[in-house]
């Protein structure tokens, strides 16, 4: 059995008070928004949009997978009002099932057309790719660093030197299997042949984490030698001085994740501003300040970020990965075993 580690869910308030014009009572308005990013992001990226607007941000920093079966949990009575960072086919299922609204924010005009979707209920807002990282001091000649292709992390070297997140509480793990089914798929190969893989990876896993962002901490912190996760937390801890490096697989996933507006939000204008203050070029450059990829035309790439070649990049059908996400859930959990917690 596989160790599941529990993050736990934290809270950030991000300061600012809404004055009704025309001196009438001073008031407060705030969107509660569920989020994987962590305090300093959350109130970096909400301060400026709190400041203009008077709206505060309280953020519930809490994984996808965990989100989202509290969305399901709080359906007849919403908590939250946003839902960010977000991937495609995890927005398009929690739509079909009538957690989200279908709202287009009118500054989507500005999205790069490479990032732009044609339903109302899936919005880019950031991107950044799922990597391979491993920690400088520990790879040697005995232990060699990963190369791009994914046959390197299941050879019996690896064996229990790879760490990675759960995909039925992360969107990054998800986006991972999905990742690894769909190019056996589209190779011809078949979906089997992925399975296979993921049974063959399953040997190299040490530990499932519940957070998607526990394993570039564990790895940049010399727990594990070797992790599987989106790059904008390895660059993070590569500013912070960590050795950490950074390999881009081939194939490479890099969709850009999403918003939404949760149906039902008790505070669903505050939202739908919020949703709109994202896509704006301010909100952009604020997340390349954490290693994130802009989506709106215009704005500079993190500085230092790594380059991702466009010929490696895996083009997911995610309505394939929405329409079969419980069973691939499902299938996972027979192959490995691995409980997550809770």
């Amino acid at each position: 059995m596989k160790k599941i580690l529990s993050a736990a869910v934290l809270l950030c308030v991000a300061a600012g008070m809404a004055f009704a014009a025309g001196g009438r009572e001073q008031q407060t308005q705030q969107v509660v928004v569920y989020s994987p990013f962590n305090d300093e992001f959350m109130q970096a990226l909400s301060a400026p949009f709190t400041e203009e607007t008077g709206i505060e941000v309280l953020n519930v920093v809490i994984s996808t997978g965990e989100s989202l079966s509290r969305l399901r949990a709080e359906r007849e009575r919403p908590q939250a009002d946003f839902w960010l960072s977000v991937r495609p086919a995890i927005l398009h299922g929690a739509f079909e099932e009538g957690l989200l609204e279908a709202y287009s924010p009118a500054a989507a005009s500005g999205i790069a057309p490479a990032f732009r979707y044609p339903e109302d209920h899936i919005t880019a807002i950031g991107t950044y790719p799922l990597v391979f990282f491993y920690n400088t001091t520990m790879v040697n000649g005995t232990l060699p660093a990963p190369s791009p292709n994914w046959s390197d992390l299941v050879r019996p070297v690896m064996l229990d030197q790879v760490v990675m997140p759960h995909p039925a509480t992360s969107g990054t793990a998800f986006s991972a299997i999905a990742t690894i089914l769909q190019h056996a798929i589209q190779s011809g190969e078949g979906e089997a042949v992925g399975w296979s893989y993921v049974e063959q990876l399953n040997g190299s896993i040490a530990q499932f984490t519940r957070s998607g962002r526990a394993p570039q901490t564990l790895v940049a912190q010399g727990e594990y030698p070797i992790g599987i996760g989106f790059y904008d937390a390895v660059w993070q801890l590569q500013q912070e001085g960590f050795p950490v490096e950074v390999v881009i697989p081939n194939p490479v996933f890099a969709e850009p994740y999403g918003g939404a507006v949760v149906a039902g939000a008790p505070n669903a204008e505050a939202a739908r501003q919020y949703f709109e203050y994202l896509l704006s070029p301010q909100a952009q450059s604020v997340l390349t300040l954490f290693g994130n990829y802009p989506v709106v035309e215009g704005v500079a790439p993190p500085e230092g970020g790594v380059a991702v070649p466009s010929d490696q990049v895996i083009e997911i059908d995610f309505r394939w990965s929405s329409e079969n996400r419980d069973r691939i859930l499902d299938t996972f959990q027979d192959i490995t075993q691995a409980e997550p917690a809770g």
